[in-house]
């Protein structure tokens, strides 16, 4: 009897394909800023979506605490206008070239403006309307003990902890409005960044690869994609100049991982606006 094969449906071969992870890497502190801006409040999201448990509000709550502290460090929403006027700079001299694409730098531009007008009507520094709350800043003032945000130590927080879900998430989402602005458009020229990458095909020698980035470029992050079926990722150093991956090992138990042995083919993206 033969047995013939049959084609595979798409579902099956999606399975079948290994998904790629993309490692990004900051090349520049501004970016780096954006990205770390970028993950706490992907986070935070996640913990007052839909149907948010009582656990969800404090894990919100110290992510909330956390952005306080990065816009208390630096002036996040200045940094966000400055590269917002630097990229539409850039925008408008790529329109210049004839083989610009001027629909998609148009609407690159449109976004640019909008976040614009949207941050310069934000009043003041970005985590300003918290600095005198009183009930945040005793919190604020504990969260760096292991264990210091507790009901114990700080009366009106088990008293906040005991108010329904929907009055908790309320107060979250009217004390994250200006960072979600913020965000937005953090996260937009991030992804601008992202989109104007370009992609090459490399292979690292036995674990090993190591460019130098061109200086009339300004590169501001970097993507090492893999797929998700390897067991080892890469390390990433990187400088103006310069910059070096080593695909390591990927054991979890091992003081330090040891660099893969064998020829590690890989895409490379190289991010410039």
């Amino acid at each position: 009897m033969m047995i013939y094969a049959q084609p595979l449906s798409d579902d099956i071969r999606r399975i079948s394909e290994p998904h790629m992870i993309g490692y990004e890497q900051p090349l520049n502190e501004k970016i780096r800023l954006f990205m770390r801006l970028e993950l706490l409040m992907g986070r935070f999201q996640y913990h007052i979506s839909t149907g948010p448990k009582p656990e969800d509000t404090v894990a919100a709550l110290h992510l909330l605490l956390d952005l306080y502290n990065l816009s208390a460090r630096l002036d996040v929403k200045s940094e966000i206008l400055k590269e917002i006027d630097r990229m539409g700079q850039s925008a408008r001299l790529l329109l210049r070239k004839e083989e610009a694409d001027a629909t998609r730098l148009d609407a690159v531009l449109e976004q640019l403006n909008y976040h614009s007008d949207v941050l310069y009507q934000q009043r003041g520094q970005l985590g300003q309307h918290l600095k005198n709350h009183m009930f945040f800043n005793s919190l604020r003032q504990r969260s760096t003990l292991p264990g210091g945000l507790n009901g114990f130590d700080i009366p009106l927080f088990h008293y906040w902890q005991e108010q329904a879900i929907n009055v908790r998430v309320d107060d979250l989402r009217e004390w994250i409005e200006p960072y979600v602005t913020a965000n937005a458009a953090a996260r937009d020229l991030l992804n601008i960044v992202r989109d104007f990458g370009e992609r090459h095909d490399e292979l690292a020698k036995e674990g090993f690869y190591q460019s130098m980035l061109e200086a009339r470029k300004p590169y501001q992050m970097m993507r090492v994609e893999l797929p998700d079926n390897v067991d080892y990722y890469p390390e990433i150093s990187a400088g103006k100049q310069r910059f070096t991956l080593r695909f390591v090992n990927a054991d979890m138990l091992a003081e330090r991982g040891k660099q893969n042995q064998k020829d590690v083919p890989f895409t490379l993206v190289l991010c410039s606006f």
